[in-house]
C-alpha cells in the first residue's frame, strides 16, 4: 500500500483549493476517495489504451457536480508537451509533481518560452506545425485572441459542459470565448500594484504605506523619493515596462473594453487618453522622477531589472513577487511593500485594485493525446494554479485556497518577513474582493495592440505629440476595426 500517495490524493482538495459552497466540498471529497481507491488498486502501471478523439457532449455522462479530476485517474496515460513561460522553479515543477501524484501514468513534459515578440513567434511557429505542443499557457488578450483567430487550440465547449465545469463560476468570467466558444480557460490572473523600496520610502519619511492614493500623491511620493545624479540617480518611481501599461488609468476607471466606445468605433479621442499619456511624458521627460519608458524599449531592459538593481525606488508592476522570492539571483537588500493601484480621484471604483484576468490554456490542434492533455489541463487550471503565485501571478480558480500563498512563495512566514511587508502584501496583491478590469470586445485587437505599441512610444520620444499621436491612433484603430467586421 503506498501510504504517500494516499495521503497526497486526499490531501490535494486541502492544499490546492476549497469550494466555498458546502455541496462542491463534499463532492470534492468523494472525488479525491475515487482518486485514493484507484491509486491503492493501481498495482503499478496501468495497460496503456489508445487515446479517443474529443466527442459530442451526449456521448458522455454529464456530471451533476463540478468534475475536476476523472474516476479512474491511473488508467489515462500518455505524455503532455506544456509550453508556459514560467520556469520549473517558479511553481511548474511543484504542479507536475502534484498532478503525478494523482496522474502517475501521465508523463508532463515542460517547455518554457520567453513571453515577450521573438518568444511568441516561436510558439506560434511550434502551434501552426500541428504537433509540437499539446497544452499552452498565454498570455495577454493579444497573444490568445490571435491563436484563437488563427484555429490554433481545440474547442472545449463541449467537454466542459459535460463536466459541469461553468467557467464563469469556475474562473470568474465568461467573457473570454471566440465565436461563442471556450478554447481555452481564463485560470490565471494578475494583480497591479505599487512595490515600493521600503529603505526608500522611509528614507523619504513618508510614513505609512497607502490603502488608496491618487496618481498625484503617486507623483508626489516620487519626486521625495528621487535623488542622485547620472549613473548612482534613483528615480523615486516608474510605470511598467509595456507600452499600453499608459491605458491602464483608463481601465482603473472604466472596468471594460477601454479601447472601445460603445458605437463600436475606438476610444482613444477619450480626453482620459491624453491625460494619461501627458502625465506619462513629463514624470518621465520633464520632472525626471519616472524612469523613462524610452530606455525600458532601447535597451530592452524590465521592470525587475530597474526595481531590484535599485534604480527605482518604486515601479507600478504585477509580478514583482516572482522575482524578489529569488533571493540568489534577485538579492535585493531591503523589505518590499505594497500599495494599491492610483485612481485618479479619491472614492472612485478601482477596477485595477482586484485580481484581473491575464493568461489562458488550452489544447493546441495536432494532439495527439487529448485525454491526457485534457487531464493536465483541469489540473492546471484548478488544483494546481496556486503555485501561479510562485510566478508572480494569481489563480482566478474559486476553488483555490489562499491561506497557503505566503508558504507557496516563501517557504514560510518567517523568510517572507524578511523579503517583503507580509500585511501590505496580502491585502494589496491578494485583493480578491475589490472589482477587477474585464475585456469583452476583441475585434481587431491585435491590431490595436501594435499601434498602441506604435504611436505610444513615437510620443515618448518626441516623434509626435501626444495629441498628434492619439490622433493618428485613433484613425487607424478605426479603420482597422472597420476591416474586422
Amino acid at each position: 500500500m503506498n501510504y504517500g500517495s494516499l495521503y497526497l490524493a486526499y490531501k490535494v482538495n486541502d492544499v490546492y483549493g476549497k469550494k466555498e459552497n458546502c455541496m462542491k466540498r463534499k463532492s470534492a471529497c468523494i472525488v479525491m476517495l475515487l482518486v485514493c481507491v484507484s491509486l491503492l488498486f493501481a498495482g503499478g502501471a496501468a495497460e496503456s489504451k489508445k487515446d479517443t478523439p474529443l466527442k459530442d457532449a451526449s456521448v458522455y455522462q454529464v456530471a451533476e457536480v463540478a468534475k475536476y479530476i476523472d474516476d479512474d485517474p491511473s488508467s489515462i496515460t500518455g505524455t503532455v508537451r506544456f509550453w508556459t513561460a514560467f520556469k520549473g522553479d517558479a511553481g511548474m515543477n511543484d504542479i507536475i509533481t502534484a498532478f503525478n501524484k494523482v496522474y502517475p501514468n501521465i508523463k508532463v513534459e515542460l517547455n518554457t518560452y520567453s513571453n515577450n515578440s521573438n518568444g511568441n513567434v516561436g510558439v506560434d511557429t511550434a502551434l501552426m506545425a500541428g504537433d509540437k505542443i499539446d497544452v499552452l499557457h498565454t498570455f495577454g488578450l493579444n497573444n490568445t485572441t490571435r491563436r484563437w483567430q488563427n484555429d490554433l487550440f481545440i474547442d472545449l465547449s463541449k467537454r466542459l459542459a459535460a463536466d459541469g465545469l461553468d467557467v464563469k463560476k469556475e474562473w470568474g468570467s465568461d467573457a473570454y470565448t471566440y465565436e461563442g466558444k471556450y478554447y481555452t480557460i481564463p485560470m490565471g490572473g494578475l494583480s497591479n500594484y505599487v512595490a515600493i523600496n521600503m529603505k526608500e520610502w522611509n528614507k523619504a519619511n513618508l510614513g505609512k504605506l497607502p490603502t488608496e492614493w491618487t496618481w498625484d500623491e503617486y507623483l508626489e511620493a516620487s519626486r521625495k523619493m528621487t535623488h542622485g545624479e547620472g549613473a548612482s540617480k534613483v528615480y523615486g518611481g516608474s510605470d511598467y515596462h509595456s507600452i499600453n501599461y499608459f491605458a491602464y488609468p483608463l481601465r482603473q476607471m472604466k472596468g471594460y473594453d477601454v479601447y472601445y466606445k460603445e458605437d463600436g468605433t475606438s476610444n482613444f479621442d477619450d480626453p482620459e487618453f491624453l491625460k494619461a499619456l501627458k502625465r506619462e511624458i513629463m514624470a518621465e521627460q520633464q520632472e525626471k522622477i519616472w524612469f523613462p519608458l524610452t530606455v525600458y524599449r532601447s535597451d530592452s531592459m524590465q521592470a525587475q531589472m530597474t526595481y531590484t538593481t535599485g534604480q527605482v525606488a518604486s515601479i507600478v508592476m504585477p509580478n514583482v513577487l516572482r522575482f524578489i522570492r529569488d533571493t540568489k539571483t534577485y538579492p535585493v537588500d531591503w523589505i518590499t511593500g505594497f500599495a494599491p493601484y492610483p485612481v485618479e480621484e479619491k472614492g472612485q471604483p478601482n477596477y485595477m485594485a482586484g485580481v484581473s484576468i491575464y493568461s489562458h490554456a488550452g489544447i493546441c490542434k495536432g494532439t495527439k493525446n487529448f485525454e491526457a492533455a485534457y487531464a493536465f489541463l483541469k489540473f492546471f487550471s484548478t488544483y494546481g494554479s496556486i503555485n501561479l503565485v510562485s510566478a508572480g501571478h494569481m489563480p482566478t480558480w474559486k476553488g483555490t485556497n489562499l491561506e497557503n500563498a505566503v508558504q507557496v512563495i516563501f517557504g514560510s512566514r518567517e523568510k517572507a518577513d524578511k523579503i517583503v511587508d507580509v500585511p501590505s502584501m496580502l491585502k494589496v496583491v491578494f485583493d480578491y474582493s475589490s472589482p477587477s478590469y474585464i475585456e469583452n470586445n476583441t475585434k481587431a485587437y491585435s491590431e490595436i495592440e501594435s499601434l498602441i505599441n506604435q504611436y505610444v512610444l513615437d510620443a515618448h520620444n518626441g516623434k509626435l505629440t501626444p495629441e498628434q499621436a492619439l490622433e493618428q491612433l485613433k484613425i487607424e484603430a478605426d479603420e482597422a476595426i472597420k476591416n474586422a467586421e
